[in-house]
């Protein structure tokens, strides 16, 4: 068993609770650095002291375990508090992302997060994030609406307390898509379901939203600076739920609401091509994959090489323009002809990047941008 074979079954053993059986000879410091770069290395720590496997790294790895588990102990306190805060203005608040999805795990303590993000919608948005303000006045900094997507409030210092306000879950620059997600937000947020936080019931995504959005912000981090194997395995967990809670006329029906929102978007070719991935690699049942077709093989192989290379934002920046070197990869601040030149080099290196893999869908988002822009 070679290294990224092993990284797989144990990644499955986190996800599944099936067994994986760990060779006397594994090289620890190969795989803990491959989970470390798909942000898997917290799962794999918790997973491998529950199992009781010892490793050459456990001084370094069980310390920082426990500071993790503290951590989100206190992110627990906080995410009641802040939803008890805006329950108490009428404000209805949904916990999305990460956070959300550690009850799906077997052990809900392999599923690390970073903050706590709540969904509050359009209409209550500009007012949660004043309540919020106001009941943390001497928050180390808060930023403004980040494009108007989500508003950060960081609580101290250290950023062990982070909360993010979402205005909406995703925002697509195609008009007709967004129009079609953003109505697929609604009618399924509205049916959440709860996940008891120190005796709370506190509201979370229905299996059957984060079939979608989970991949649409796992996506989201591959087409910028790359997607670690710990979202696509909370993808994998959100199919394969939304698959057991479904009928079969409710898994046609959200099998054709992901298909159409796909479509318009120009991915479904990608939602494919990484779904091969997930059946394959991390075994998910094929009739849980909506629209699962092996089409594809080639590309999702090549695709996998690059993920397993680049993880978790460790895409490296191949790219030769020497425009957008010269500005260290941020957008120049004052000159306008530079501005222009800047962001026409990145559309266009951008669009390279994606032609890899998804040329129509890298062609179709070049000319949504630009006709934003225009």
């Amino acid at each position: 068993m070679n290294q990224e074979q092993l990284f797989f079954s144990i990644l499955r053993a986190v996800l599944w609770g099936t067994p994986a059986e760990v060779p006397a000879d594994t090289d620890w410091q190969g795989m803990l650095n491959l989970a470390a770069r798909q942000k898997c290395l917290h799962a794999f720590s918790v997973w491998l002291k529950a199992h009781r496997i010892a490793t050459p790294f456990d001084k370094q790895l069980t310390p920082t375990m426990f500071m993790v588990l503290q951590r989100q102990a206190r992110l627990n306190q906080l995410a009641i508090s802040v939803i008890e805060l805006l329950s108490q203005h009428d404000i209805s608040a949904t916990l999305i992302k990460g956070y959300s999805l550690s009850g799906l795990y077997p052990d809900p303590d392999t599923r690390d997060f970073g903050d706590v993000d709540i969904y509050v919608g359009e209409k209550d948005y500009e007012r949660a994030a004043e309540i919020v303000t106001a009941a943390y006045p001497d928050a180390h900094w808060h930023s403004g609406t980040e494009g108007g997507i989500h508003y950060i409030l960081v609580i101290d210092e250290n950023l062990d307390r982070v909360v993010e306000l979402h205005r909406v879950t995703m925002e697509f620059h195609d008009k007709k898509a967004d129009a079609l997600y953003q109505a697929f937000t609604l009618r399924h947020l509205n049916h959440s379901t709860t996940l008891d936080i120190y005796g709370k019931a506190v509201a979370v995504p229905s299996a059957a939203y984060n079939a979608l959005y989970v991949f649409m912000h796992a996506w989201h981090h591959f087409e910028s600076t790359g997607v670690g194997f710990r979202q696509l395995g909370d993808w994998a967990l959100c199919l394969k739920l939304a698959h057991e809670q479904s009928t079969l006329e409710e898994w046609q029906t959200l099998t054709q609401e992901i298909e159409q929102i796909l479509t318009a978007l120009h991915m479904r070719t990608a939602w494919q091509t990484f779904g091969h991935i997930l059946v394959n690699q991390l075994q998910l049942p094929v009739e849980a994959f909506p629209l699962y077709t092996t089409d594809y093989q080639d590309c999702a192989n090549r695709l996998l090489r690059q993920l397993l290379r680049d993880g978790h934002g460790g895409r490296p920046i191949k790219g030769d323009c020497c425009l957008m070197k010269r500005f260290g990869w941020e957008r120049p601040k004052k000159n306008r002809l530079l501005q222009k030149g800047y962001t026409a080099c990145r559309l266009l290196f951008e669009a390279w990047q994606m032609a890899k893999f998804f040329p129509d869908l890298a062609w179709h988002e070049l000319i949504v941008t630009i006709k934003n822009i225009a």
